[in-house]
Protein backbone atom coordinates (compact mmCIF):
# COMPACT_ATOMS: atom_id res chain seq x y z
CA UNK A 1 0.00 0.00 0.00
CA UNK A 2 2.59 2.65 0.59
CA UNK A 3 4.66 1.66 -2.76
CA UNK A 4 1.44 2.04 -4.53
CA UNK A 5 0.52 5.90 -2.81
CA UNK A 6 4.46 6.33 -3.36
CA UNK A 7 3.90 5.92 -6.51
CA UNK A 8 0.81 8.05 -6.94
CA UNK A 9 2.42 11.09 -5.32
CA UNK A 10 5.43 10.97 -7.53
CA UNK A 11 3.39 11.04 -10.70
CA UNK A 12 0.56 13.14 -9.90
CA UNK A 13 1.74 15.52 -7.17
CA UNK A 14 2.62 19.39 -7.92
CA UNK A 15 4.87 21.07 -5.96
CA UNK A 16 1.52 22.92 -4.68
CA UNK A 17 -0.03 19.85 -3.76
CA UNK A 18 3.05 18.53 -1.15
CA UNK A 19 3.40 21.97 0.16
CA UNK A 20 -0.64 22.37 1.04
CA UNK A 21 -0.54 18.64 2.60
CA UNK A 22 1.12 20.02 5.54
CA UNK A 23 -1.66 23.04 5.74
CA UNK A 24 -4.27 19.64 5.10
CA UNK A 25 -2.90 17.92 7.89
CA UNK A 26 -2.97 21.10 10.18
CA UNK A 27 -7.01 21.72 9.33
CA UNK A 28 -8.70 19.41 11.43
CA UNK A 29 -6.23 20.23 14.20
CA UNK A 30 -7.22 23.70 14.36
CA UNK A 31 -11.19 22.76 14.50
CA UNK A 32 -10.66 19.95 16.72
CA UNK A 33 -8.42 22.59 19.66
CA UNK A 34 -11.11 25.51 18.52
CA UNK A 35 -12.51 25.47 22.23
CA UNK A 36 -11.07 28.74 23.07
CA UNK A 37 -9.33 31.18 20.16
CA UNK A 38 -12.60 33.05 19.00
CA UNK A 39 -10.64 33.51 15.66
CA UNK A 40 -10.56 30.01 14.78
CA UNK A 41 -14.23 29.44 15.54
CA UNK A 42 -15.20 32.22 13.41
CA UNK A 43 -13.38 30.63 10.45
CA UNK A 44 -14.38 27.24 11.38
CA UNK A 45 -17.01 26.87 8.15
CA UNK A 46 -14.14 28.53 5.95
CA UNK A 47 -11.65 25.87 7.42
CA UNK A 48 -14.21 22.72 6.83
CA UNK A 49 -15.00 23.75 3.42
CA UNK A 50 -10.63 24.09 2.37
CA UNK A 51 -10.24 20.56 4.23
CA UNK A 52 -13.16 19.12 2.20
CA UNK A 53 -11.97 20.57 -1.17
CA UNK A 54 -8.04 18.95 -0.55
CA UNK A 55 -9.40 16.19 0.70
CA UNK A 56 -11.55 15.27 -2.54
CA UNK A 57 -8.24 16.62 -4.74
CA UNK A 58 -5.80 14.05 -2.94
CA UNK A 59 -8.20 11.41 -3.10
CA UNK A 60 -8.53 12.07 -6.95
CA UNK A 61 -4.99 12.16 -7.15
CA UNK A 62 -3.84 9.09 -5.48
CA UNK A 63 -6.95 6.85 -6.47
CA UNK A 64 -8.50 7.71 -9.43
CA UNK A 65 -6.44 9.77 -11.10
CA UNK A 66 -5.44 7.36 -14.62
CA UNK A 67 -1.54 6.73 -14.58
CA UNK A 68 -1.22 6.55 -18.24
CA UNK A 69 1.43 9.59 -19.11
CA UNK A 70 1.11 11.55 -22.98
CA UNK A 71 4.31 10.17 -24.91
CA UNK A 72 5.91 13.06 -26.76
Amino acid sequence: MIGFIKTKVERHFTFWDIGLLKTYGAIPGLMIGAYFPQIIINVQLLLGVIFGALLFRYVYLIFIKNDFKEKA
